[in-house]
């Protein structure tokens, strides 16, 4: 091979890399938020909403358990297209109280904010699975 198709390769090679832990990451970051959200009825976790381009504004009207909303979420990451921003967002009126305000016994320092605590943490644990 030529120094050239090495470089190529490699830059192929990089790319992918980078674009596997972005997902991942995605993932995992999603994932802890759904998974530290409280849940009563299952409309708050049901509302965790996952876009790319801009947030979400609106709000969904179901109830679903944790590991449904991550299996959807799952999907929808799996479908973006790489190199975009991606957004989570939780429109239910209540979300800010849950979040910052204590609302909530099972979660009264948040989930966003516990997750964002981890985010260095998590980015490197998926660079090092994902290393050309």
């Amino acid at each position: 091979m030529s120094f050239a198709a090495d470089v190529k390769k490699f830059s192929r090679m990089a790319s992918q890399s980078l674009e596997k832990t972005a997902r991942a990451v995605e993932i995992q970051v999603f994932a802890e938020v759904i998974n530290l959200s409280p849940r009563r009825t299952g409309r708050f976790v049901g509302n965790w909403q996952i876009s790319q381009g801009a947030p979400t504004d609106g709000e969904l009207a179901r109830e679903i358990e944790k590991q449904q909303a991550v299996n959807e979420m799952n999907e929808v990451v799996a479908a973006l297209k790489g190199g975009g921003v991606t957004f989570m967002a939780n429109n239910l009126p209540y979300a800010h109280r849950l979040e910052f305000d204590g609302w909530s016994r099972q979660a009264p320092e948040g989930m966003v904010r516990r997750t964002v605590a981890r985010f260095n943490q998590i980015a490197d644990e998926a660079a090092k699975k994902n290393r050309v």
